[in-house]
């Protein structure tokens, strides 16, 4: 079951960046404005890399973060997304 989010970047030039993890192979991929961005392939077992970098927008650019969470059972088996907008934490989105 795939798992999908979207937010927004932006105040003056707004863009909407989605982010999509699906398949049996954990494919991750993050779109800008509907445009593939990053796309990471797929890996069988743990998600590699774990991290997505990319500067958004034009005039006003910002660097978002994305970061994917995934315990070991042993830790606790939590399974997130963490986002950060220029450095700083925004959100976490569970999956």
């Amino acid at each position: 079951m795939p798992t999908t989010f979207a937010f927004t970047v932006g105040v003056q030039e707004r863009h909407e960046v989605t982010v999509r993890l699906a398949g049996i192979r954990n494919r991750v991929t993050v779109s800008v404005d509907g445009v593939l961005a990053v796309d990471s392939g797929g890996n069988l077992g743990i998600v590699m890399p774990n991290v997505f970098d990319l500067e958004v927008g034009v005039h006003e650019k910002h660097m978002v973060s994305v970061r994917l969470i995934a315990q070991q059972l042993i830790d606790g088996g939590a399974k997130y997304f963490d986002v950060f907008v220029d450095g700083r934490f925004a959100f976490r989105h569970h999956w």
